[in-house]
């Protein structure tokens, strides 16, 4: 048998146990007699309520979720590069201004 055919008849001997549980109740409160127990419509009768199966990802579809997009990596490399390049050259720029400032100004 299937996985889901299984579980699809846990739940429906969970709903049965349910559904004579009610019966019975209902029997309780309105005074008539509980109506019988039938094992063989319960099925399940005595088996503990099942969880749903939940179907857990794998480490690679984890993995593949949360990976930066890789089509722009090549690009955003060449612009880290570039941008640190032009500050290398303003930093540059900025200190040999300094130094030319106070040289001149000191004769």
């Amino acid at each position: 048998m299937s996985d889901r055919l299984t579980e699809l008849q846990q739940q429906r001997a969970l709903v049965q146990q349910q559904l004579a549980w009610l019966d019975r109740e209902i029997a309780r409160e309105s005074g008539a007699p509980a109506p019988e127990v039938n094992p063989g419509a319960v099925g399940a009768a005595g088996m503990p309520p099942v969880a749903p199966v939940v179907r857990t990802p794998t480490a690679e579809e984890i993995l593949a979720q949360y990976a930066p997009p890789t089509a722009n990596t090549t690009r955003d490399v060449k612009r880290g590069c570039y941008l640190y390049f032009i500050f290398a050259l303003g930093m540059l720029v900025i200190c040999a201004v300094s130094v030319y400032v106070i040289y001149t100004r000191l004769r």
